[in-house]
C-alpha cells in the first residue's frame, strides 16, 4: 500500500510500547527470539523500532512514540491499529483494534486511497 500510494499521501508507522515483550504475561516468539523486553528508555524503544524496520526491510517512514505513550493513548492504538488522517485533521479511517480490526482497516484505507487517487478529492466523512 505504501509503495502504491506514497506519491499522493504521507505514511507513518508509529512504533509504540512493545505489546508482547519477554517480560509481558503473554510474550510472542519474535520478542523471545530477539530478547525484547519492555522498554525502559526512549533509546531502547528506538533501538527496537530500528531492528524491526531492518528485520522486516520496511521502507515506510517510521517514528517512535515517546515513553509517555501519548500517541498510543490518543488514538487508542494498542494493539496494532490503522488510521487515516485527513488534511483537515479528522479521521478518514479508524480501524478496529487488534488482529480482527487489522484487515478491515487496511481494506477501508485502500478504498479511501483509491477514491482519493481517482478523484483528487478526499472522500466525504460518513
Amino acid at each position: 500500500m505504501y509503495k502504491s500510494y506514497k506519491g499522493i499521501v504521507e505514511f507513518r508507522l508509529v512504533y509504540i510500547s512493545e505489546a508482547h515483550a519477554t517480560d509481558d504475561r503473554r510474550p510472542v516468539e519474535y520478542a523471545i527470539e530477539k530478547g525484547i523486553s519492555e522498554h525502559t528508555t526512549f533509546g531502547e524503544r528506538c533501538t527496537v523500532a530500528n531492528r524491526l524496520i531492518s528485520d522486516e526491510k520496511l521502507t515506510i517512514p517510521a517514528i517512535a512514540d515517546q515513553m509517555d505513550n501519548k500517541v498510543a493513548e490518543a488514538y487508542d492504538a494498542h494493539p496494532n491499529r490503522v488510521f487515516l488522517i485527513r488534511k483537515d485533521g479528522l479521521l478518514g479511517v479508524a480501524a478496529g483494534p487488534g488482529p480482527r480490526g487489522w484487515r478491515p482497516g487496511l481494506d477501508a484505507t485502500k478504498e479511501w486511497l483509491d477514491q482519493y487517487k481517482k478523484t483528487g478529492k478526499e472522500p466525504e466523512l460518513p
